[in-house]
């Protein structure tokens, strides 16, 4: 007998912890030096793509994971790729934090419909119109690229 034969094991659980520290990873790894705001933004954004599948993905994770969409989990010449944060973090706590009141419902989304988002240290991407411009916080700038009408 293994030690998995001996532990029973609730798959659906070890899954949905696995999204949030996941979720918390990319919003550390991409918004770590925003306020809780942005973190929160950040989080909504991704969300916001999970409750509209698409061509970026059908679940948080495969949203996550898609290539080139978010660079600090996707991209072998990003630097965040491979920065992890310690336990003792405050940023760690508070993307962790954000991360689960997102999950669970508790915070409100403060980008309503955007499914995009840029760091203002870049040039904007092509995408960044006016018209599809939801909201800037800190250095992010959240847009809504398939054009889904705010709640």
């Amino acid at each position: 007998m293994t030690l998995y034969e001996e532990i029973p094991m609730d798959v659906t659980k070890l899954n949905e912890m696995a999204e949030r520290v996941f979720l918390a990873l990319v919003i550390w790894r991409e918004a770590r030096g925003e306020s809780y705001v942005g973190k929160l933004a950040v989080a909504h954004s991704i969300l916001n793509r999970v409750n509209r599948p698409s061509w970026w993905g059908n679940d948080l994770l495969s949203v996550l994971w898609k290539k080139w969409q978010y660079s600090s989990v996707t991209d072998p010449k990003d630097l965040q790729l491979t920065r992890w944060p310690l336990a003792s973090d405050p940023t760690w706590n508070s993307s962790l934090l954000a991360a689960c009141e997102t999950l669970d419902g508790i915070s409100p989304n403060p980008v309503q419909g955007a499914d995009s988002y840029y760091d203002i240290s870049i040039k904007p991407p092509y995408w960044a119109t006016p018209e599809t411009l939801v909201r800037k916080i800190g250095k992010l700038v959240f847009h809504n690229l398939d054009h889904d009408p705010k709640p």
